[in-house]
């Protein structure tokens, strides 16, 4: 009796890992993108003027843990934003050894200027977690960006233009309540720079399937061992009577 469900949960658990072994490796961190905005791979430099366009530009970072504790503008709350809001309530400070996505979203148009300000949708893999809006939190983060992309680090504010977003009220944004897509609404018109480091959260799907492995294994060792006793025991009950 044993030895029949033991094969049955052998079974069970090689298909287990063969689903995962068949699982699609993981893709960009960008899931896909509406509207005005292209996914490309990392350039060489995201400093102004050498990566221009009346689209967003749409790339992955990198990924792994924080080094330190990272403040940035804007947790992950479903919500409307634009460059007045206050933030200070909003942000949040992301702990060391938070495991990270990081994408860089720029917009450095080209002449002639679009008179509408571009608009586009964002759809990440994972949810939210931290946005760098503005210089201090762009600079700050420029550690978790491609290794291989120069920025423009230490860009000094023009007025009410920062490296990030601007501070009126045409720059708009807002974040899904699912919280996995950001919407963008940033002016062109001028041929104002801006970038927004998004971070997203990075879960951990194979724990899955290795946790459910040793549930079936146990169940596999110590479930016909059980049922034995279970039927021994009613047995010699029976017989007793």
């Amino acid at each position: 009796m044993r030895q029949p469900i033991r094969r049955i949960v052998a079974l069970i658990v090689a298909s287990i890992f063969l689903f995962a072994a068949a699982l699609p490796a993981k893709a960009g961190f960008v899931a896909s993108v509406t509207g005005s905005a292209d996914v490309i791979s990392a350039p060489a430099s995201s400093a102004p003027g050498s990566l221009v366009s009346n689209n967003y530009q749409v790339w992955d970072e990198s990924t792994g843990k924080l080094s330190a504790n990272l403040a940035v503008d804007l947790a992950g709350l479903p919500g409307n934003y634009d460059g007045l809001t206050n933030y200070s309530p909003l942000g949040t400070t992301l702990a060391k050894g938070t495991a990270y996505d990081s994408v860089m979203i720029q917009l450095d148009p080209t002449s002639p200027y679009p008179t509408v300000s571009p608009t586009a949708s964002i759809n990440f893999t994972n949810k939210i977690i931290g946005i760098a809006l503005f210089g201090t939190s762009l600079d700050a983060s420029d550690i978790y960006g491609n290794p291989t992309t120069v920025y423009p680090h230490g860009l000094p504010n023009l007025f009410l233009q920062t490296r990030g977003i601007d501070f009126t009220h045409t720059d708009m944004l807002s974040i899904s309540s699912n919280g996995k897509t950001l919407t963008l609404q940033l002016p062109a018109n001028f041929g104002v720079f801006d970038q927004i480091r998004v971070f997203t959260s990075v879960p951990e799907p194979a724990s899955l399937f290795v946790w459910s492995a040793i549930g079936l294994v146990f169940v596999g060792r110590v479930g016909p061992v059980r049922i034995l006793r279970a039927y021994t025991s009613r047995r010699r009950k029976s017989s007793s009577t």
